[in-house]
């Protein structure tokens, strides 16, 4: 399937790599929530024990899949966030775990992801082997961290076989050998052939009007959306991640107040934007209406937290409701205008019957 696409690379490149650090941060948190973060089994633990590290699993195949400075970024908010978010594990902000936790990604990282690479058994060892340096390194700083900031008492021997062995072996439990066999799968699942996967109901537009879509690359398999409709799921499922997130760091409710504001404000650009392109006065951009659609998503779900403005929300959705149909028949109708303007001004044509 051909789908001619020209998008801004660079701008598609910020916001993809942006989405995926803020994915890669919420999976990390969510998985923490159930499981421990990579630092909890360490913390006010200096004891030897074997550990699997779910978390350390998640996150290290998703570094590898995202890039070394990606998985640096988001594995050194994934973990401060989730410090901040339970202060009852964590009396205070652990930043060297923090830096481990974010060195680990990036030196996973390093090796990255490229599709059809896992093919090969040579490529497989090369990964292997990158996790092993990797697991070590970071060994070595857990331990040097441990007995300079938090237990000189004990000797650095001991916190070397109870904290470092510990985080090494806890890597080897659940990243050394899983890892590479999950990117293997997944390399073999998505990247074998190349799929466009380009269905309708996802993408609401024609292969003709593809420019109005959005695709997601996994391997070399592309699934293409609407521009604007993914924008405002990432809105949502970002917003409530968040809002969640800062109502438990400062244990307090969001400002009723400042969500009616957003409601109000946020949905003004989409209208804008979709609205100026219905009326056939210009053409959008998948950059804009990813960009409309992610605020629209996020007044969206704001809408949850509006309290006691609850009515005067509903008020307000009703009336952009009200905009938008009324946009949508004057766009028909101007489009219709055009099109019988073209067949009008068509030259007739003259037929040689003999």
């Amino acid at each position: 399937m051909s789908i001619d696409k020209k998008p801004k690379i660079t701008l598609r490149l910020i916001f993809v790599n942006i989405l995926v650090i803020i994915f890669i941060i919420m999976s990390y948190i969510y998985v923490s929530k159930s499981f421990g973060s990579i630092s909890t089994p360490f913390i006010g633990n200096y004891e030897f024990s074997l550990v699997f590290g779910v978390s350390l699993l998640v996150f290290t195949f998703f570094a590898i899949l995202a890039g070394p400075i990606q998985a640096f970024i988001a594995g050194f908010f994934g973990e401060l966030l989730f410090q901040l978010a339970n202060p009852t594990i964590y009396k205070s902000v652990f930043v060297d775990w923090c830096f481990i936790v974010a060195l680990f990604g990036m030196i996973a990282g390093i090796y990255k992801y490229k599709p059809l690479k896992y093919q090969k058994i040579k490529k497989i060892l090369y990964s292997i082997l990158i996790l092993v340096i990797d697991s070590i390194i970071v060994m070595f700083f857990i331990t040097g961290f441990q007995f300079i900031f938090y237990s000189t008492s004990l000797q650095f021997e001991i916190l070397l076989i109870n904290s470092g062995l510990k985080f090494f072996l806890e890597a080897l439990l659940s990243v050394i050998i899983i890892v590479p066999i999950l990117l293997v799968i997944y390399d073999k699942v998505l990247a074998t052939t190349e799929h466009h996967l380009y269905y309708l109901g996802l993408t609401h537009h024609p292969i003709s009007a593809s420019d109005h879509t959005f695709y997601f690359q996994f391997g070399r398999t592309k699934l293409y959306l609407c521009s604007r409709c993914s924008g405002m799921v990432i809105g949502i499922i970002m917003s409530i991640f968040f809002t969640h997130l800062v109502q438990q760091i400062f244990d307090s409710q969001f400002s009723p107040e400042v969500a009616l504001f957003i409601v109000i404000i946020f949905p003004i650009p989409g209208l804008i934007d979709w609205g100026t392109q219905k009326l056939l006065f210009r053409t959008s951009t998948t950059e804009s209406r990813l960009f409309t659609g992610f605020i629209i998503g996020v007044a969206a779900q704001f809408i949850s937290l509006t309290g006691n403005y609850y009515f005067i929300t509903l008020i307000i959705v009703t009336f952009y409701f009200g905009v938008l149909i009324i946009l949508i028949f004057f766009g028909q109708k101007k489009l219709i205008r055009e099109l019988n303007k073209e067949l009008t001004s068509e030259p007739n044509e003259e037929f040689d019957l003999g």
